[in-house]
């Protein structure tokens, strides 16, 4: 797997935002994806080395509607811990 494939995408919600005051980034990660992978995407993407990687597993939840029973996509998150001194610039803005 690519390394550049392991990291989706950022997570943009109020928890990711009150986590990354401490120093603690929330990714979508591929649903392939191990705590290696992702600790070796960070190190080649943004050149920092995490100090810890914990990943979550997002069940798929049921969803209904007129036509029957659905199912919302399952997702991974992985949060990387970063040093005191090390920070990602997800945004230009930041």
């Amino acid at each position: 797997m690519n390394l550049y494939d392991v990291i989706r995408q950022p997570m943009v919600t109020e928890k990711a935002e009150a986590l990354r005051a401490q120093n603690i980034y929330a990714f979508e990660v591929d649903l392939r994806a191990n705590k290696t992978l992702v600790k070796q995407a960070i190190r080649k993407i943004y050149g920092f080395t995490p100090e810890k990687v914990n990943i979550a597993y997002i069940r798929p939840k049921g969803k209904r509607n007129k036509y029957g029973l659905g199912f919302k996509s399952r997702r991974k998150k992985a949060y990387v811990f970063l040093n005191k001194k090390d920070t990602i610039q997800l945004f230009e803005g930041t």
